[in-house]
């Protein structure tokens, strides 16, 4: 009886040395920090909201209506609504209508917190397009 409670005890260890050296599966990468941006446009005049939107990178998506170039624009702007390259050759009118962009949320994990005014949309849209365009 001795012996085979021995055989027994010995497959055991085998049975355990066996299932600790199979390979574990590779641990899966870190994903990519979340990005988030709740956008927003207010007319100063009324404070009364323009519009609204949430732009999600990283894949692209939410409800911003060119969320592709808007993740691409501000990739590029490494994150900084202040560093978007906006459009060029754009003439806007001298039309005072003073409207205020917000951006807050997340971008790579980095905390977002942008605000800035503009004399009207046209200058708002020419300085941060595609971001704004909500």
């Amino acid at each position: 009886m001795r012996v085979i409670s021995l055989r027994i005890r010995a497959a055991l260890y085998a049975v355990a040395l066996a299932l600790l050296s199979v390979p574990t599966p590779a641990q899966a990468a870190p994903a990519v920090s979340e990005s988030v941006l709740t956008l927003t446009v207010t007319d100063d005049g009324s404070s009364t909201p323009l519009g609204g939107t949430e732009l999600l990178c990283q894949p692209a998506g939410g409800s911003h209506p060119q969320a592709a170039a808007a993740c691409a624009a501000l990739e590029a702007a490494g994150g900084d609504p202040e560093r978007l390259a906006g459009r060029t050759g754009i003439f806007c009118n001298q039309l005072f209508q003073p409207v205020t962009a917000r951006a807050a949320g997340l971008w790579r994990g980095v905390p977002v917190h942008w605000q800035r005014s503009f004399s009207n949309l046209c200058g708002l849209h020419t300085r941060t397009d595609p971001l704004f365009r909500v």
